[in-house]
């Protein structure tokens, strides 16, 4: 519908996609110019891909997001912990094995025993050698405290107490190692009695040591 001063009209459309849409007329005074924004073609196109973009792309965060949340860390090492799998009970380092010690001195004692003639504080002949082994196996892995047990057989050794006599043997020994070098200190006389005896009375009266 037409007027003479202005009255409503149809506006129209030109142009197409690549060289963008332009609305013409409207609703306003007849004769009136071109109205509505410009849709460029180019820019919707635009326009839509970086849309899909950000929609991708925080997909991807949040997915990435996801997996480093379900993902467990792991645990903050302890600052003077030890590595994973090494034993806490481990021996300290340049310490000697104690298991190691006990059974050298062992193989030693079997080889040439320190047994000492009934009713007497002072060893055998062969135990020289045995104290010369032993002092040089304790030398060359200092540390571990020694226990030097003195024994005497249930019979046979009745001159005096049975307790002090073994408590003496043991302190000859103790004497006769530290001679050889060991460090004073380190070795501890204990007399034990005739309360553990072997399978003889010679192999009883006897000095056996404990380390640790």
């Amino acid at each position: 519908m037409t007027g003479g001063g202005g009255g409503l009209h149809r506006g129209r459309v030109t142009g197409g996609p690549g060289t963008g849409a332009h609305w013409w007329g409207g609703r306003g005074p007849a004769g009136g110019g071109t109205h509505a924004a410009r849709v460029g073609g180019r820019r919707g196109v635009l326009l839509i891909a970086l849309l899909a973009v950000l929609l991708l792309g925080g997909v991807a965060v949040a997915v990435a997001l996801t997996r480093t949340s379900s993902t467990p860390s792991p645990a903050a090492a302890t600052p003077g912990a030890p590595p994973p799998g090494t034993s806490t009970t481990s021996r300290a380092a340049g310490a000697p094995d104690v298991a190691v010690l006990q059974a050298t001195i062992d193989e030693v004692l079997v080889a040439t025993p320190l047994r000492f003639p009934a009713d007497s504080a002072t060893p055998n002949a062969a135990a020289t050698e045995a104290v010369d082994r032993i002092a040089a196996v304790l030398k060359a892995s200092p540390g571990p405290a020694v226990t030097v047990e003195g024994h005497t057989a249930p019979t046979g050794d009745d001159t005096g107490d049975a307790q002090t006599l073994s408590q003496q043997r043991a302190e000859d020994i103790v004497r006769r190692l530290e001679a050889a070098g060991v460090p004073a200190g380190s070795l501890t006389a204990v007399g034990v009695g005739p309360r553990d005896p072997l399978g003889s009375l010679e192999a009883s009266r006897r000095v056996e040591l404990r380390v640790g």
